[in-house]
């Protein structure tokens, strides 16, 4: 019995853990680039959906705008997925594809992205754009700056979550105000912390 008890305690830290790194990704990203981010959801059980909450879309008056929020939508998206195979200031590309490539887990997120990404490329000047391949390697690339420079308030999310688990809770949260303080008490550092 006890042995199964630790399993189960192990099993919720490991969950809680790994989906506060997902979602501290879609927080961060969404507040660097629109002031988006609300609350955030940690699931801790199988059955149970992580979530970061956001403010409603902004209503648009130009292509610019709906470009650039179509762009920034993106990179949120992508960066669950990107969080989660950050480890130790590198981004793990065989963690990263088996993240998007189950059909479960942050599949959903990357075949939205990749939806959006078609509309957004559309919308691109085609007389500035680059190639299909170009562009979204540019998006991948804006995705991973922002996730490796704030990876120190990513790690300290997660700690944070591992902290709070208790029990029989499933559902662990973080309001905006203690998500706001974690970033302005944990990412002041430039070193990078191992996770």
């Amino acid at each position: 019995m006890c042995i199964h008890l630790n399993l189960m305690i192990f099993t919720k830290i490991i969950r809680g853990f790994i989906s506060a790194k997902h979602e501290a990704g879609h927080w961060i990203t969404g507040w660097i680039l629109e002031k988006a981010s609300k609350d955030l959801v940690i699931a801790t059980t199988n059955n149970g959906d992580s979530y970061c909450e956001r403010n409603p879309h902004p209503d648009f008056v130009d292509l610019e705008q709906i470009n650039s929020h179509l762009g920034n939508r993106i990179i949120n998206l992508l960066s669950g997925a990107k969080s989660e195979s950050l480890v130790c200031g590198e981004f793990n590309n065989e963690i990263y594809i088996h993240l998007i490539g189950d059909y479960k887990g942050a599949w959903p997120d990357y075949f939205m992205a990749s939806e959006l990404f078609r509309y957004y490329y559309r919308s691109l000047n085609p007389s500035c754009r680059k190639s299909f391949d170009e562009e979204w390697n540019l998006i991948t690339k804006k995705t991973e700056e922002i996730i490796k420079q704030h990876e120190l308030f990513i790690n300290s999310v997660a700690n944070e979550a591992i902290r709070r688990i208790s029990g029989e809770q499933s559902l662990i949260n973080f309001s905006q105000a203690d998500m706001l303080n974690i970033l302005e008490n944990h990412s002041k550092g430039s070193l990078t912390e191992c996770h």
